[in-house]
């Protein structure tokens, strides 16, 4: 169960359940952006097939929206912003979140590498109803922690993304059962600097300039320091 604020006029709390979380991943309107995310990837020795957009399942429990967790000494590991979809019985609001993946594993097994680690997201949501006429005016952006400094890191409007109808529409095609507790992360914008980060250090944040609004969230994905290697 994950506890939300909705924000809108007022706000008011949201016990949602998910109870199924699927990926998205090349979901670029425009195929040069795909094209970017995936050269990026290509660059550090992950194997990228030309299919896109691509959708693949994780299991609910490994999500969070917690500010910290743990992840393997000595482990590659990156966030990458995304807008998120929450369905809960005829409602779908909309977060930002990060779908946290180890880049090493990720060379060998896409999924696996996804499932390792949590996808984070926001404690506040808003209602897709309310931004749905200006969606593509939104703005993703993320920022990293390198060699102590805050470095912005992705940043582009939803313009360049796939629109949530059509997310929805291609992963309903794909799930058996109805979508309520279904959570989507949307997939990512390529890298300001075309280089992925290991940051531990992620923040994310999604803009509503017609409302004057945003929602933040910053986590930490910490290496253990509680086991020694002899």
């Amino acid at each position: 169960m994950l506890e939300f604020t909705i924000e809108g006029d007022g706000s008011e709390k949201l016990t949602f359940e998910a109870r199924k979380l699927v990926n998205a991943a090349r979901s670029a309107r425009d195929t040069i952006n795909v094209r970017k995310h995936m050269e990026e990837l290509r660059k550090t020795g992950i194997p990228v097939t030309d299919e896109f957009p691509i959708f693949y399942p994780k299991t609910p429990d490994r999500i969070t929206n917690s500010d910290r967790f743990g992840v393997l000494t000595d482990s590659k590991t990156s966030g990458e912003v995304e807008f998120v979809l929450l369905l809960d019985n005829g409602n779908v609001y909309v977060s930002v979140g990060s779908d946290h993946t180890d880049r090493e594993l990720q060379k060998t097994n896409l999924v696996a590498s996804k499932q390792l680690y949590y996808n984070v997201i926001a404690p506040t949501v808003w209602r897709f109803e309310d931004v749905k006429e200006y969606w593509d005016d939104l703005i993703m952006r993320s920022w990293v922690q390198e060699k102590g400094q805050r470095q912005l890191y992705q940043e582009g409007k939803l313009v360049e993304m796939l629109r949530p109808e059509k997310i929805i529409e291609e992963i309903k095609s794909r799930v058996t059962g109805g979508l309520s507790g279904m959570v989507i992360f949307s997939g990512t914008l390529p890298t300001l600097s075309g280089e992925l980060s290991y940051s531990s250090r992620f923040d994310m944040e999604l803009v509503d300039e017609h409302a004057g609004r945003a929602i933040k969230h910053t986590y930490f994905a910490e290496p253990i320091t509680w086991f020694k290697k002899k």
